[in-house]
């Protein structure tokens, strides 16, 4: 097992977004993103996943979206950019923890098993 690299700050966001790194482990990452995914804030969700990519290379990306209000296409579009350039990379990038109203709008436009969910259960 690799040692620990040393977690970056939290991200600079507005009122309405958190973006926590949790674990940065041997070639593991784990975000957590708090708040509103919309237009106003999908350039500082995708600043920060760009950062982790640019970053020392990882098999495996988590972006804990527990604490997802909302979500609009602006941030499915910032969440599927980066499983395609995480992909490029050798990184699974997977969004854990969905809450339902954010687990519907990703059903609804498809993208539950792109993103590494299951899509037959709950994940709440």
């Amino acid at each position: 097992m690799s040692p620990a690299r040393p977690m970056p700050e939290p991200w600079s966001t507005s009122s309405h977004l958190s973006i926590t790194p949790l674990a940065v482990t041997g070639n593991r990452g784990l975000l957590a993103v708090t708040g509103e995914v919309d237009l106003a804030t999908s350039g500082e969700l995708a600043a920060a996943l760009t950062d982790v990519l640019d970053g020392p290379p990882l098999s495996a990306l988590e972006v804990d979206f527990g604490g997802v209000r909302f979500l609009d296409s602006s941030g499915i579009l910032v969440l599927l950019r980066t499983h395609a350039r995480a992909a490029e990379q050798g990184c699974r990038l997977t969004v854990v923890d969905v809450q339902p109203a954010v687990r519907r709008v990703l059903e609804i436009t498809g993208v539950l098993a792109t993103l590494g969910l299951d899509t037959t259960s709950p994940t709440r």
